[in-house]
């Protein structure tokens, strides 16, 4: 359902920089967060970025802010605030995990900057000529697995990698495919000498009305469309009306299909020949894929979940038995179940605004699935299933995960369970963490460490599941970057806190208290 690099942070940055908690590390390196007044008034757009950093050069061992960045993204919010995210490049090659975002006030002030920067990176010594190429990258990489069919042709991207302490060529191969296993893998393919250094899965193991029973028995009203179908036999010419699962209403269309047990995507669009959709794992994907997009949409004025409303695809009904659900990097898939551990995996809106909160992540801070990042990939997307489940389930909501659909013939539990996670067997504090090569470094474990400090937050009489919300998702589309840390959520949080309700508020306090009480400082 992402590895994380290890670089820490800089300097004694000058008084300007001080509020806690505020990082540094070794020497010349960029501090992880920085906030105050870091700057004057300056514009707000790559120009006031390059300037910011060339004025601080010893502050971030920049050379040449000109050659050592490139504009990834830039957001205007609605406080009026505008924040640039950056790519630390050498020698026009992007360095992986290295993205620095420049906050800027209304004024034109920079109030935050924050991210990874290695100004070690730049030691690294390539010669172009001499790299294997992007397409002997992919069959590198596209050699390691097993597979009946790819789902879209493997792209390689140059990056500079950490390996070992030494910045190194890499290709990022992405290979995806649905079976025998589902998978979307990133490889890391040394682009010298062709060894793998590192890989990960990001799948472990989401205009008429109509009508249907959902898995747990209840019955739910959709948005359909009619369509009229015409079909020859034998010469004989037949006219039906389907009413498909495909809703338009919303600028994102949701589409429900089913795979008929087979594991071909996206399959056949679930339809009925009444306005009774007689298919209770589709009456509930599709239902709640467009309860994700109205939370989305109305608590964050999100459109959809790359912002540009793609979308929406969902298939039912995937292979026999499977006891999972995946974003496959396109769309949701759902497995049936095998009655025992699962039932229908999309009877859950926990399940699947976690799943949609995966597209949402990676359409942002992107966070890689690895260890302290992969867990925090993990716990945003507990987070937004969660609060998913109390905006829009308020009389059944509590803090278990997935606990409508898993193990149907013991009641009372969960996969994992965010005010507790002892109780599920995850760690609730850092003393605790997890070291293991199992799972991606423990990213479904670990993630109890935040998913408490979450629980802590939101159950705080200041704050709330709403004022939460707000904060966690300005966190985490505003101030993460892909390689963040447990203690860069902190921060991040505490920024975002600080924006939403003031340096002093009791919001603040309460994310503090909250993460110091798990033990991340």
């Amino acid at each position: 359902m992402k590895k994380i690099l290890s670089f820490v942070t800089a300097v004694s940055v000058v008084s300007m920089l001080i509020s806690s908690p505020v990082a540094y590390a070794a020497q010349n390196q960029a501090p992880d967060f920085a906030n105050g007044s870091l700057s004057g008034k300056l514009t707000k757009d790559i120009n006031g970025v390059y300037k910011y950093f060339n004025d601080n050069k010893a502050q971030f061992g920049v050379d040449s802010a000109e050659n050592e960045f490139t504009k990834l993204s830039s957001n205007d919010d609605f406080l009026g605030f505008t924040h640039i995210k950056t790519q630390q490049m050498v020698n026009g090659i992007p360095v992986y995990g290295s993205e620095y975002i420049i906050h800027f006030n209304k004024d034109g002030q920079v109030y935050a900057a924050n991210g990874k920067y290695n100004p070690s990176a730049k030691k690294a010594k390539v010669d172009k000529s001499k790299l294997i190429t992007p397409a002997k990258a992919s069959l590198i990489a596209l050699s390691k697995f097993n597979f009946d069919s790819l789902e879209m042709t493997p792209t390689a991207k140059l990056y500079l990698y950490n390996v070992n302490n030494e910045y190194v060529p890499v290709y990022e191969v992405r290979v995806n495919f649905l079976s025998p296993a589902p998978g979307d893998w990133h490889v890391f393919v040394n682009a010298v000498d062709g060894t793998i250094v590192n890989q990960y899965n990001t799948i472990s193991s989401a205009a008429v009305t109509l009508t249907g029973t959902g898995v747990l028995g209840d019955t739910k009203t959709l948005n359909g469309t009619s369509a009229t179908v015409t079909t020859k036999n034998k010469g004989q010419t037949t006219t039906t009306t389907q009413y498909q699962l495909v809703d338009n209403t919303r600028p994102a269309s949701i589409t429900t299909y089913t795979a008929n047990n087979g594991t071909s995507l996206p399959g056949s669009v679930v339809y009925s020949l009444t306005t009774f959709i007689n298919d209770k794992a589709a009456v509930d994907a599709h239902a709640y894929a467009g309860m994700v997009y109205d939370f989305y949409k109305v608590k964050f004025n999100r459109n959809g979940l790359d912002n540009k409303n793609m979308a929406m695809k969902s298939t039912v009904h995937y292979s026999r038995s499977y006891n999972n659900a995946f974003w496959n990097g396109t769309q949701m898939v759902y497995g049936d179940g095998d009655g025992v551990t699962f039932i229908p995996l999309s009877g859950a809106l926990d399940v699947v605004g976690h799943e949609m909160t995966h597209a949402v992540d990676s359409n942002s801070a992107n966070l890689i699935y690895q260890n302290q990042s992969g867990a925090l990939n993990e716990s945003f997307s507990d987070v937004f299933g969660t609060l998913i489940e109390f905006d829009k389930q308020p009389t059944k909501a509590d803090w278990l995960v997935g606990e409508d659909v898993y193990t149907p013939n013991k009641a009372g539990d969960g996969l994992r369970d965010m005010s507790n996670p002892a109780a599920t067997g995850d760690p609730d504090n850092m003393s605790k963490y997890v070291n293991t090569t199992s799972d991606n470094g423990g990213v479904h474990t670990n993630s109890g460490i935040p998913n408490k400090a979450f629980y802590l937050t939101a159950s705080n009489a200041n704050v709330g599941n709403d004022k939460a919300a707000q904060i966690y998702y300005r966190a985490l589309t505003t101030y993460l970057t892909s390689s963040a840390t447990f203690h860069d959520a902190r921060v991040a949080l505490v920024q975002a806190a600080t924006d939403l309700y003031g340096a002093s508020s009791a919001e603040v306090n309460a994310v503090n208290t909250a993460w110091s009480t798990v033990g991340v400082n």
